[in-house]
């Protein structure tokens, strides 16, 4: 990671205090490691659906209050995918607790750089509608900032990028 990465970071992980921790308590197993808190995170994503999960108090134990969530969801003129900043509480009332489709997205490749209580982590995921798939229908992937307070880590911010024919996985993010 080069430095301007890592001041960008030290400054958005500076704002997140001891006070500003997410109230949802995270069970220990999920949050006292970088690994830990990336395999809860696809853990709690994943399922079948019509079924009724507990996933959102497991997923927002995993982020700090405050948190952001960058989402490409909107089009512009030109029909490019355009960031959304949201907090995690906003995207938590839009996310529905009933999936109507089944939904499993897991991780195939991860990039680390961890420096004292920060962490950054590109996870190449797969996405399939069902867990038995042969075939995935949607790789891309998922950039992780952590930081490391009072004994365990926090995401607190997340955004992802899926591929398209314009947009190949970058070489480097390919599974191995």
């Amino acid at each position: 990671m080069n430095l301007r990465a890592f001041v960008l970071l030290s400054a958005i992980l500076s704002q997140a205090t001891t006070e500003d921790l997410t109230v949802v308590e995270a069970d220990p197993k999920d949050v006292m490691t970088i690994d830990a808190v990336v395999t809860a995170y696809y853990e709690a994503l994943s399922g079948e659906g019509g079924s009724r999960r507990a996933f959102k108090k497991r997923y927002a134990s995993l982020f700090a209050r405050g948190a952001s969530i960058v989402t490409p969801t909107l089009q512009n003129d030109r029909g490019e995918s355009v960031p959304q900043i949201r907090g995690i509480e906003d995207w938590m009332t839009r996310y529905p607790d009933d999936r109507e489709g089944s939904f499993y997205e897991w991780e195939v490749s991860r990039r680390t750089e961890e420096f004292g209580h920060m962490a950054s982590v590109y996870s190449t995921y797969q996405i399939r509608t069902h867990k038995s798939d042969t075939q995935p229908r949607r790789h891309g992937i998922t950039h992780f900032n952590l930081a490391r307070i009072d004994g365990r880590w926090w995401i607190v911010t997340l955004q992802w990028s899926g591929t398209e024919a314009s947009k190949p996985l970058p070489e480097k993010y390919a599974p191995r």
